[in-house]
């Protein structure tokens, strides 16, 4: 597991890989566009750990900057790459406003699009 460090005055602040991960997901569930995560195994947040709260994102933290892989399910009829646009903004905003960190890239994967 890896952790994201916030170093203050008072001390240092570790916040768990799932957590971020947890953040993003419940961002990308709230975009315009996107109608799920791809769960599949191997998108996991580790190859150790899967937490079923954070389905389709894997999370990378190394020094202190955090990046993110996310998988998705895209509605038929949206414009890509504006939805991806969106999607980014949206997971960087909500991350950063729970825990401060700042996200260095958010990489989309459209693994499907869903018709209706």
């Amino acid at each position: 597991m890896e952790a994201a460090k916030i170093k203050n005055d008072l001390g240092t602040i570790s916040i768990a890989d799932q957590v971020i991960a947890v953040f993003a997901r419940e961002a990308a569930l709230d975009t315009t566009g996107i109608i799920g995560m791809d769960d599949r195994y191997s998108h996991g947040i580790s190859s150790v750990i899967s937490d079923e709260d954070a389905e389709g994102v894997r999370v990378s933290v190394k020094g202190n900057l955090v990046s993110l892989n996310l998988y998705v399910c895209v509605e038929y009829g949206g414009r890509i790459p504006e939805i991806a646009l969106q999607l980014q903004k949206s997971v960087k905003e909500n991350i950063y406003s729970h825990t401060e960190i700042t996200v260095s890239e958010v990489n989309v994967n459209i693994e499907q699009i869903i018709f209706p």
